[in-house]
């Protein structure tokens, strides 16, 4: 689809765009708010904006990805059990067992990935994988040819700290929009309501589309009620357990995880077989928030 990384010139977002793509040899066009307004007329880019275009960039459809892992590693030999809890787990001698609501496991290592979870399960992750209540909305584009696929990139775009993002209408009708953090709501993820949608989701929502893709701020057509898992830097947990070496630690969160599931995949079958992994994960230690 391509993609923008909007934002002031100076803004963190558009400096950390070209540093990204300047070290890793990715090619790109720094445009300015005319230049991105006049390639995707549906992105109204306001003038003191400028936009980083990756030609390259694209979304991955989540669930089809999703079910492509659990295949290929049901056909490698995996089990995977769907429905079931954990309730706990704890250290058994060098190994490990887990119990969850239909069975009792031992192993000689165990990876934990609990997502929004992992605070329930991760004593020194309670302060710091903290879940927090997101919403995105589908709407009908009030001229649907500048919100399809070829006519619209997906895109980030830093407004003085508020991240607005934006896929084109693909799959589901509608053009889809959200905001990180969106109300700023820590929530139990045991009690979160995925059904409740409320006035004030939609107003902020609104908002963020009446100013950067008025075209597109037309009738509500769906919603989804989603969780991030956030840390105090917003950088992945990827480490062993403190002092129980058996157990890897995974909460690759912060809203961005997902992009990064195969290679984080091959970091914790190396972790967990007792290889070195062959990128350095000193940036995601535990350690780096004083925890021990």
């Amino acid at each position: 689809t391509g993609g923008i990384d909007a934002g002031r010139p100076e803004s963190v977002l558009v400096r950390g765009a070209i540093s990204a793509c300047e070290l890793h040899d990715i090619p790109f066009e720094l445009l300015d708010a005319r230049e991105v307004r006049a390639r995707f007329p549906g992105l109204a880019l306001p003038d003191d904006m400028v936009g980083v275009y990756q030609g390259d960039a694209g979304l991955v459809l989540s669930d089809r990805s999703i079910a492509a892992y659990a295949a290929t590693a049901i056909d490698d030999g995996a089990e995977i059990h769907g429905h079931e809890s954990v309730i706990d787990w704890e250290p058994e001698g060098e190994g490990v067992v887990v119990r969850t609501d239909r069975n009792e496991y031992h192993a000689a290592r165990l990876v934990l990935a609990a997502g929004a979870w992992m605070g329930k399960l991760v004593a020194p992750l309670r302060a710091l994988a903290i879940p927090e209540r997101q919403v995105v909305i589908w709407t009908q584009p009030k001229r649907p040819a500048l919100f399809g696929i070829g006519a619209f990139p997906v895109f980030i775009l830093d407004d003085d700290g508020s991240e607005w993002y934006g896929l084109p209408a693909y799959g589901i009708p509608g053009l889809k929009v959200g905001r990180y953090h969106h109300r700023d709501q820590v929530i139990d993820p045991d009690m979160l309501d995925r059904a409740a949608f409320e006035p004030a989701d939609e107003r902020l929502l609104r908002d963020g589309l009446s100013r950067f893709c008025p075209d597109a701020n037309g009738p509500l057509l769906s919603w989804k009620t989603c969780i991030f898992t956030n840390t105090p830097d917003e950088h992945f947990i990827i480490d062993r357990y403190p002092g129980v070496s058996q157990v890897i630690l995974a909460s690759p969160c912060s809203g961005h995880g997902f992009k990064f599931a195969s290679v984080i995949g091959e970091v914790l079958a190396d972790l967990a077989m007792g290889r070195d992994p062959a990128f350095d994960l000193s940036m995601f230690r535990l350690d780096r928030f004083g925890t021990t």
